[in-house]
């Protein structure tokens, strides 16, 4: 909790004039409500008079006062109302803004372990809990601690004794609550693990949704989430019932002090020392604690509901092992485009990958890697965008430690065409502008050499046609020339593509490969390869294995080793590398 209260208290002290102004609006309408019965009261004792001119003045006087007590309630009340909606408003928008933040600093293995439906729900449950939280603190803590507070004094300046039941009273009230809903959050807490985990099986399920109906994945998927949802419903029926007894204790407490202060004030009657204006005075403010400590009850549970909610993204808050610039980090510019790696040692969960591994690719240089699954091609990618860091050794561009670039300048230095693009819920014109204001020539342009231009201009809307989220309205190959467009546009000095043209057909392969030449002939490339025949033009090939470098060299020099690589040459079926 120490997380959501010091977000949240952030807020506060940024917003201090609004919070200032809620904080004396419920202050006036908390206390006049409880100060109002004390004319109440004279009132009473004014009404079992006979008719008399002053008794008539003193009621009308007391009337007149009320009227203004309302009057002054009635601006508190509006001066909370403005102030929780310019505070509230402001602290939502702000929660939006920083839980995004805090998303994207975190590692990119970070989103490989977690669900994005399950983080998005966390995100989500967060901010709405600051609305919650901050009413909570306000209404019912702040509200109630000052209303039982005149009330007591009321009490005690009245009846001394019935003030140190009732103080008694509270404290048993609150301590029960407090401590009980303290002791039942643990259960709150597997409530909202199982709500997070069910959002990310749903989120899972739809968007693959593909795969689901393609492979008719129904039935199986449903009773998977079936079986979700009743470990789910189990569990937060256990912190219902526990809710159920909470309450049912707390009715017994309303009821008891009721009764026993109506005893107690029968008692007084009968020694003649309580007036019916006292009753009226004491009964009126009880009903108003009353109403109010049993909303204070129930907005408790919701208080550590929404606390537990909020927990699992506070553990993403706490992460400590983030991206992040260092002091000493600068913008950097790769001008020649040189790649060194020098003595890397990297390992996944303890499992290692590379050991002393070393590589230098030359400024222009065209190089390719091939190898079998777990070999580190994807790794060394993850390496040179700082993904991940190795361990040991480092890698260096243009004689420069990759760890001394900011992450900003070095990854927007290194364009990457992957194997399966993901698009944005977006235009093609921003899925290859990423937010840059450019020309429409200069737009058209890289579309044309991408290959693009043909299918975009039949496209209804043209560059301003939405394609769905992750491009789902775009074929494969379309999808991926609208990824090699934008590396048209970005213009980096290092390119790395990842089998950049697997998903195209034959003819459409053959004009992009054109296009890729175009793209990498006065740049330092990597392409990673899955299909041998698409690299045969490389200055040099890398052939990985377990992390290691095992040959390297043309495809002739390769093919004359007879060695691994010419294995692997043999072993194509239709241009496709055979990895039993």
């Amino acid at each position: 909790m120490d997380i959501i209260f010091r977000e949240y208290g952030a807020i506060i002290r940024r917003k201090w004039g609004w919070f200032l102004v809620v904080m004396l609006g419920i202050s006036a309408g908390a206390g006049i409500e409880i100060l109002v019965p004390l004319y109440y009261k004279d009132i009473a004792n004014g009404l079992i008079l006979p008719y008399s001119a002053t008794t008539h003045t003193l009621l009308l006087h007391s009337l007149l006062i009320i009227a203004g007590l309302f009057g002054l309630k009635w601006l508190g009340w509006r001066a909370l109302e403005l102030g929780m909606i310019m505070f509230q408003s402001w602290g939502l928008n702000q929660l939006d803004k920083r839980c995004f933040d805090v998303l994207i600093k975190q590692r990119y293995v970070f989103f490989e372990n977690n669900f994005a439906g399950s983080l998005v729900k966390q995100a989500n449950r967060f901010i709405k809990a600051f609305e919650t939280t901050i009413d909570w603190l306000i209404f019912e803590f702040y509200g109630n601690l000052l209303q039982v507070s005149i009330a007591f004094v009321i009490f005690y300046q009245q009846q001394p004794q019935f003030a140190l039941y009732f103080l008694l009273w509270v404290i048993v009230f609150l301590g029960f609550s407090g401590g009980y809903l303290v002791w039942k959050l643990r259960y709150d807490v597997l409530v909202a693990e199982m709500d997070s985990k069910l959002g990310g099986a749903y989120a899972d399920n739809i968007s693959n949704i593909f795969i689901l109906k393609s492979f008719a994945l129904e039935s199986r998927e449903s009773a998977n989430i079936g079986t979700i949802a009743d470990e789910s419903y189990r569990k937060r029926n256990i912190a219902w019932l526990l809710t159920f007894v909470l309450f049912a204790v707390q009715s017994l407490m309303v009821f008891g002090i009721e009764l026993l202060l109506l005893y107690l004030m029968i008692g007084k009657w009968q020694d003649g020392t309580f007036e019916i204006g006292e009753f009226v005075l004491f009964q009126t403010v009880l009903l108003i604690l009353i109403r109010h400590l049993w909303d204070f009850g129930m907005n408790f549970r919701r208080f550590f509901n929404v606390l537990a909610d909020a927990r699992e993204m506070s553990d993403v808050f706490r992460q400590a092992d983030i991206e992040q610039d260092q002091t000493r980090t600068q913008a950097h510019t790769i001008s020649a485009g040189d790649i060194r790696i020098e003595d890397m040692g990297f390992a996944y969960g303890g499992s290692g990958l590379f050991s002393g591994f070393n590589l230098h690719i030359r400024p222009g240089e065209k190089v390719a890697l091939v190898g079998h699954s777990g070999s580190g091609k994807t790794s060394l990618t993850k390496l040179l965008f700082r993904f991940v860091d190795p361990q040991a050794g480092r890698i260096l561009f243009d004689g420069v430690d990759a760890q001394d670039f900011t992450l900003a300048s070095l990854r927007g230095q290194i364009s990457l065409v992957p194997q399966q693009p993901e698009l944005f819920h977006r235009s093609i014109r921003d899925n290859i502008t990423l937010g840059k204001e450019i020309p429409e020539e200069r737009l058209r342009e890289v579309a044309q050499q991408a290959r693009a231009l043909a299918f975009i201009d039949k496209l209804p809307k043209g560059f301003d046609t939405l394609v769905g989220e992750r491009g789902v309205k775009l074929s494969g190959g379309e999808k991926q020339r609208v990824a090699i467009a934008r590396a048209f546009l970005e213009d980096a000095p290092i390119v790395v593509l990842d089998e950049a043209t697997s998903a195209l057909d034959s003819l459409t392969e053959q004009q992009i490969q054109v296009a890729i030449f175009e793209l990498i002939e006065n740049k330092t490339a990597i392409v990673i390869a899955h299909r041998l025949a698409t690299i045969l033009r490389m200055d040099r090939i890398i052939v990985l294995e377990n992390g290691q470098i095992i040959e390297q060299g043309t495809h002739a020099e390769l093919l004359a080793l007879r060695g691994k690589y010419y294995d692997m040459w043999q072993h194509q079926s239709g241009e496709f590398l055979n990895t039993d």
